[in-house]
């Protein structure tokens, strides 16, 4: 299982959409800083080497979890 940048982006996203919903405080000026922050972050270089990197872990552990649980249930 493979999560693609897009994935990635949207459930960066919806976080952001339910930490600012349930922020009593919250402001527009400040929602669109954070998301400009994270599209500047996701499409730099580094930001898209770190990203490569939490897709292979996520990836990974979603493996390891799936192998696990058909090993166990298949017992």
């Amino acid at each position: 299982m493979t999560i693609t940048l897009s994935g990635l982006f949207i459930v960066a996203c919806i976080g952001l959409a339910i930490w600012f919903k349930k922020d009593s405080s919250f402001r527009k000026r400040e929602f669109l800083a954070v998301s400009l922050f994270w599209i500047l972050a996701v499409a730099t270089p580094w930001g898209a080497d770190a990203v490569d990197k939490v897709q292979s872990m996520l990836g990974t552990g979603a493996r390891a979890a799936s192998d696990t649980v058909n090993s166990v249930s298949s017992k």
